[in-house]
């Protein structure tokens, strides 16, 4: 445990001085992500800004957790990974609930049924933010 004075930035003591454990087992920890800033249609720059899971449950949890006016990723007909908003769950005719993502600046919108949504949506890593928050507390 490292303790820091308050009024500094200067360490004044530690647990390790007495601790004679072997710290061979800690595992570094990985650096921050920087934050990563997409606009509405923007393809994904890199696979380290979708989640991504090993087990199967978890990206389907995580893809039926997502909230309205939430970003992620739908794969788009050209195989592409698109930057998208989710901007409405609804019901069909059939009584599925559809997911709509807004996929561009310009209102194009995409409609995904729930059997397409574990092979075409994705949701954001937590270092991805949106372009449009980034202005806005720019000119804050």
């Amino acid at each position: 445990v490292i303790c820091l004075d308050s009024d500094s930035d200067h360490t004044i003591g530690t647990d390790a001085e007495d601790d004679d454990s072997d710290d061979s087992s800690i595992e570094p920890q990985a650096p921050p992500m920087t934050i990563q800033h997409y606009r509405l249609g923007d393809t994904l720059r890199s696979t380290k800004d979708m989640e991504q899971f090993t087990a199967f449950g978890d990206t389907v949890q995580s893809i039926y957790a997502l909230q309205l006016s939430e970003f992620a990723w739908v794969k788009r007909n050209s195989g592409d990974w698109t930057f998208c908003q989710l901007v409405e769950r609804a019901k069909n005719d059939r009584g599925e609930e559809v997911m709509t993502f807004s996929v561009s600046e310009m209102g194009h919108r995409k409609s995904l049924r729930p059997s397409r949504w574990i092979n075409m949506v994705r949701k954001c890593s937590p270092h991805v933010r949106s372009e449009y928050f980034r202005s806005v507390m720019i000119s804050l």
